[in-house]
């Protein structure tokens, strides 16, 4: 309204209650939130951390970020500091009850549940935050977080065959070999390929979709259609960079420690940051001037 004057809705008094001081409150809105998404975050990667700790030793799991994306880590970081950004209410009733029932997801032993949770505390931060707010920037970050780490994989537990025999079938058309199944024939005829689970090109499309909206919001752009192509294009990216990396070891046989070890691994993974990182931005800055 004009004047900077706001009209406040009975509906609405919990989303507009007077601003919390953080030098003298308690706890405020988005300091539970945060509790309550570091907490889920760090039980919803343990396992995967232990998993790393245990295979290649404290210091190299953690030189290889524990096997977590950097993009992951990072959207994690800028979700939260967007969340602590500005300034919150204070808890209502409808955050307590959304807060105790997130903790006791949090508590039940079944790591995946505990993105779940994570999904639904940011679906009620979004839809109880004013929009383009930081607070609202921030939970749609941590709600897109969910796809590498729970829905994406959920995903490839349903449709696991089509998704490995579509890899494959790429696979082996760039090798020029016959495929079985998820399996391909290696150039020198002397054996199968099989392609694991783990070498699927799916969870590098759901962090390309991750660093799209992370990096969208960080500029606080407005989505549209159009966005369809550049995600699509990051997507089509990161599997090219996947099957080749897959087919380069059906090519090479002999190289199979390199390309497939930590070299190889790790040459991949940049090579895949760069272009996810390099395409979202070339879409999202597209219209920036315009817009300005």
């Amino acid at each position: 309204m004009p004047g900077g004057a706001h009209l406040l809705q009975p509906d609405l008094v919990e989303r507009k209650a007077p601003v919390a001081d953080r030098g003298t409150a308690v706890l405020s809105r988005n300091d539970l939130f945060v509790a309550l998404f570091f907490l889920g975050f760090i039980n919803g990667i343990s396992e995967r951390v232990a998993v790393a700790v245990a295979e290649n030793g404290i210091t190299a799991a953690l030189i290889g970020t524990f096997d977590i994306s950097i993009i992951v880590w990072g959207a994690f970081a800028i979700g939260v500091a967007y969340l602590l950004r500005e300034p919150s209410a204070s808890p209502g009733r409808a955050d307590w009850i959304v807060a105790a029932v997130t903790f006791a997801g949090f508590m039940v032993p079944v790591v995946p549940l505990s993105w779940l949770a994570i999904s639904g505390l940011a679906s009620h931060v979004l839809r109880t935050s004013e929009r383009a707010s930081f607070t609202h920037r921030g939970a749609w970050i941590l709600l897109a977080l969910t796809i590498p780490m729970f829905w994406g994989r959920l995903l490839f537990a349903t449709f696991s065959d089509v998704i490995l025999r579509a890899d494959a079938t790429l696979v082996g058309w760039l090798v020029g070999t016959h495929r079985l199944g998820n399996a391909v024939e290696f150039a020198d005829g002397s054996g199968y390929l099989w392609i694991a689970p783990a070498c699927s090109s799916l969870a590098n499309v759901s962090l390309a979709i991750l660093c799209w909206v992370t990096i969208s919001k960080v500029l606080n752009r407005a989505g549209s259609w159009g966005d369809a192509a550049w995600i699509s294009l990051a997507c089509i990216a990161v599997i090219a960079i996947n099957v080749t990396r897959i087919s380069l070891i059906g090519l090479h046989r002999e190289q199979f420690e390199l390309i497939h070890g930590p070299v190889g691994a790790t040459i991949t993974s940049w090579a895949i940051l760069g272009a996810t990182v390099g395409i979202c931005l070339l879409g999202v800055r597209r219209d920036l001037p315009a817009r300005s």
